[in-house]
C-alpha cells in the first residue's frame, strides 16, 4: 500500500509541475514612456520606439556611415518567412534615403511617404528606424558596393522579414 501511495504522490507532483505558468505565457511589458524610449500603442498591440529627444540627439551626433548614406536605396525584394513568398516585388517603387544628419525619408516613386530618424550601430551592424508616424523597426545590416540586405530583429517584431535593397542615385521612376 505504501508503494502505491508514494507512486500516486510522484505522479501528482509530475502533473502539477507540467502545468504552464500563466506569468511565463504573458509577454513582458514594454518599458514606459517615462523611463525609456519604447512605448506600446494600444490599438495595434505593437511596440514602437518613441521618437524622443534622446534618440534624436543620438541620431544627430552619430558618426556618418558613407556606405549607407551615399545612395538612395530601392527595395528590390522583400519577403517574410511568416507569409507565402511573393512571385514579384510587391514593393516596386519603394525607396529609403538615409541622410548623413541621422534623418531618413522613404517613399514610393517620386512621393515621400514618411520621414524620421535612424541610428546605426556599426559594432553590431544594426539600423534602427523611428518614424514621425509612430512606426519603428530594427534591422541587422549587410552591405556591399551594390546592395544592402536588411534582416529584421525581434525588438519591434520585424524578425520574419528580409529586405534586399539596391544602391541608386535617384528615387525610382515609373
Amino acid at each position: 500500500m505504501s508503494r502505491l501511495f508514494y507512486l500516486l504522490i510522484l505522479i501528482g507532483a509530475a502533473f502539477s509541475s507540467c502545468k504552464s505558468d500563466s506569468k511565463a505565457d504573458k509577454p513582458a511589458p514594454a518599458p514606459n514612456d517615462e523611463t525609456g524610449t519604447v512605448r506600446k500603442i494600444q490599438t495595434t498591440g505593437k511596440i514602437y520606439g518613441k521618437l524622443d529627444e534622446a534618440f534624436i540627439q543620438a541620431s544627430k551626433t552619430q558618426k556618418p556611415e558613407p556606405n549607407l548614406t551615399d545612395s538612395i536605396w530601392h527595395i528590390y525584394f522583400a519577403l517574410s518567412i511568416a507569409e507565402e513568398t511573393p512571385k514579384s516585388n510587391i514593393y516596386q517603387g519603394h525607396w529609403i534615403d538615409l541622410l548623413e544628419d541621422g534623418s531618413y525619408k522613404k517613399g514610393i516613386y517620386s512621393e515621400t511617404t514618411d520621414a524620421g530618424r535612424y541610428l546605426y550601430t556599426s559594432a553590431i551592424k544594426t539600423l534602427e528606424l523611428r518614424s514621425e508616424k509612430d512606426s519603428s523597426s530594427e534591422w541587422t545590416v549587410k552591405v556591399d558596393p551594390d546592395a544592402m540586405l536588411l534582416v529584421g530583429t525581434q525588438k519591434y517584431g520585424n524578425n520574419p522579414w528580409q529586405i534586399k535593397l539596391l544602391r541608386r542615385s535617384n528615387p525610382p521612376s515609373k
